[in-house]
């Protein structure tokens, strides 16, 4: 049985899309944390990035790898940002970190294999 011609015509729209979001070149974007004591942290990410991916970049920083429970809140666009949410559209790009209570058991458990990794990692690489 011959295919169809009709068949393909109704993705041509979503590959021309998708080429469009290819062309797009991210830049450089500082972010701005100020954590739960009150210090600074800046943050390099780039303009692509969501607030999930600023939550990793801030895993990763010995300032606040330890926090493992928290919201970030921005003035303008309130307090719980979601994690979906672009951070090239925050302007300024000044985010609070804001401590938030363990209601559940496994927030608490999730707490201690954090700290219990920043633990292992830094006795692993100490010298003895």
């Amino acid at each position: 049985m011959a295919p169809r011609s009709g068949r393909g015509k109704g993705n041509k729209a979503k590959t021309d899309k998708k080429k469009k979001e290819e062309k797009v070149i991210p830049s450089i974007l500082d972010i701005s944390v100020v954590t739960p004591y009150e210090t600074e942290v800046i943050l390099k990410g780039i303009s692509t990035d969501k607030i999930l991916d600023v939550r990793k970049l801030l895993a990763a920083n010995v300032e606040t790898c330890h926090f493992t429970n928290y919201s970030l809140s921005h003035e303008v666009k309130g307090p719980k940002l979601n994690d979906r949410l672009d951070a090239a559209t925050l302007k300024p790009c000044l985010l609070r970190m804001v401590e938030e209570d363990y209601t559940e058991e496994s927030q608490a458990v999730d707490h201690v294999r954090r700290l219990l990794d920043i633990v292992a990692c830094i006795t692993r690489f100490a010298k003895a």
